[in-house]
């Protein structure tokens, strides 16, 4: 374990013991993650198509084991050693890129080798297929994959999502506004600590961005209308292709995160534009999708994954 991270590393492992995936020998990767988080999702599917054994550590998002001060501070290490700076505001999209790095989030993988820290999921999954070979990830299409992930990553799902888990009858911004107040206590009871506090005012300010300006019929139209010409773009290209999947033959990376996103569309109600018959090379697409091993052992029968019971597999 590199010196440097083992006083985030150790605390972490000992806070949240997790269990090994996979018969192998002891492996070095831990992933921090939550079942219905969909960037953990895509990291357990790049897991699971690779075959890499790693530990899992499964954190409630609901009970706010993300927040908990341990786990916050490795993040917060994380962030600053991939020069990431923290994100104040958010778009309503998954995207480090471009919304910055959130300290109270998951996914988050630590090499306990290296000691290294990662906590984007688009950087976890290259960096786990860069340890196999980059087979997902090959050099002859790289920056055609690249861009497909970089465009899933920033389709904007939180406001969609948010709806869905708050109890009947509550106002559309509740999910968001329940973290402002999880942070706002968090920074009285840490406020003398300083990576802490400035984790914590930082995904208190973001969150509130999201209350105040994510949650019209205005905003959450114009998300779900962002995801419909997403997939009508999708159905051009997929209409290109002989092969089953996205980029011929062979399942890439850019497979396993339309995957994750076609899934989570479909719970959240929005499978329409392709149920319908509109964009018939998407809904093939899609069965494919779910027959694939990797996407049912991390989202179709990984338990607490769905948000809405529907069958698993075609």
């Amino acid at each position: 374990m590199a010196h440097a991270n083992q006083a985030f590393i150790a605390p972490l492992l000992d806070r949240f013991p997790g269990m090994q995936v996979g018969a192998g020998p002891n492996p070095g990767l831990h992933l921090f993650h939550a079942p219905n988080s969909i960037c953990s999702q895509k990291v357990r599917a790049v897991l699971a198509q690779l075959g890499l054994d790693h530990w899992s550590h499964v954190l409630d998002i609901f009970q706010g084991e993300t927040y908990d001060p341990v786990y916050v501070r490795s993040r917060v290490e994380g962030c600053a050693a991939a020069g990431l700076r923290l994100s104040h505001r958010h778009l309503g999209t998954t995207s480090v890129a471009t919304s910055g790095c959130d300290a109270c989030v998951v996914p988050t993988l630590i090499d306990s080798v290296s000691g290294d820290i990662l906590v984007d999921s688009l950087r976890i999954c290259l960096a786990i297929d860069g340890m196999a070979g980059a087979t997902l990830v090959p050099d002859g299409i790289r920056d055609d994959i690249l861009a497909e992930l970089s465009m899933i990553d920033d389709l904007p799902n939180y406001q969609n999502l948010a709806v869905q888990v708050i109890p009947a009858g509550a106002p559309r911004n509740a999910f968001a506004a329940s973290k402002v107040r999880r942070c706002t206590a968090l920074i009285e009871e840490y406020g003398d600590d300083r990576a802490l506090r400035a984790a914590y005012e930082a995904k208190r300010d973001k969150e509130q961005s999201a209350a105040d300006q994510l949650f019209s019929e205005g905003e959450i139209a114009a998300a779900r209308d962002a995801v419909a010409r997403a997939f009508t773009a999708l159905e051009v290209r997929l209409a290109r292709q002989a092969g089953p999947w996205l980029f011929g033959d062979d399942v890439t990376m850019a497979d396993l995160f339309w995957g994750a996103e076609l899934i989570r569309s479909d719970d959240l109600d929005e499978s329409g534009s392709w149920a319908d018959g509109s964009l018939p090379a998407v809904a093939a697409y899609y069965d494919r999708l779910r027959g694939l091993p990797a996407l049912q052992a991390a989202i179709l029968n990984f338990p607490g994954a769905r948000l809405t019971p529907k069958p698993a597999t075609p």
